[in-house]
C-alpha cells in the first residue's frame, strides 16, 4: 500500500482521535505536550536501539530491520498527529526542507 503524506498524516490524526474518544470515557486528558513528550520518549529508545545495533551491526537479521522500522513509524505517527493538531501541510513542508538541504549542502 502506498500513500501520500498528507494521507498518512490524516489517517494517524483520524486514528488518534479516536483513541482519544476511548480515553476522554477513562478520564484520561489528551494534550499536545503529552504527546510530545511520547515523541520525545520514543527518539530516546529510537537513538538506544540505533547506538546498540551500531556497537553488534547486526542488521542483516530482518527482525532487526523490523525492530528499527517500527521505531521510525512511532516517531513518524507522533509528528503526523501533532503536525495535524496543529494544522501544518508537513507533505509541502517536506519538500521544502529537502530542497533547502540540497540547496545549502549541494550548491
Amino acid at each position: 500500500m502506498s500513500v501520500t503524506l498528507r494521507d498518512a498524516q490524516h489517517l494517524c490524526w483520524k486514528n488518534f482521535k479516536k483513541i482519544g474518544t476511548l480515553d476522554l470515557e477513562k478520564n484520561k486528558t489528551w494534550t499536545p505536550v503529552v504527546t510530545v513528550t511520547d515523541l520525545l520518549g520514543e527518539a530516546e529508545e529510537t537513538a538506544a536501539f540505533i547506538r546498540d545495533l551500531e556497537d553488534a551491526k547486526p542488521l542483516e537479521k530482518p527482525e532487526v530491520k523490523a525492530q528499527l522500522a517500527t521505531k521510525f513509524s512511532d516517531l513518524l505517527y507522533y509528528v503526523f498527529v501533532l503536525s495535524e493538531h496543529y494544522g501544518i501541510e508537513l507533505e509541502e513542508s517536506f519538500l521544502q526542507t529537502v530542497n533547502d538541504y540540497l540547496l545549502k549542502f549541494v550548491s
